[in-house]
């Protein structure tokens, strides 16, 4: 017969996360400024290859970045 563990202590575990102390407003902001990063690379490989898809996904990423980067403050 199989034994079934009773006590896990999954308590501990999913409260863990509460303790933490990190905000999502605070994850969201870190990770403004890499999108801003990678935005504005896409936007001067789409300036200098004169690809508009490029320039397009940078443009939308940095007004992404800002819009998450906004509320954080």
């Amino acid at each position: 017969m199989p034994k079934f563990i009773s006590n896990l202590h999954l308590e501990d575990f999913f409260s863990a996360t509460h303790k933490s102390g990190l905000s999502s407003k605070l994850v969201l902001s870190s990770m403004a400024f890499p999108l801003s990063i990678v935005s504005g690379l896409l936007l001067l490989d789409g300036a200098f290859n004169a690809s508009i898809t490029s320039a397009g996904i940078g443009i939308l990423g940095l007004i992404a970045a800002q819009a998450i980067k906004t509320p954080g403050q």
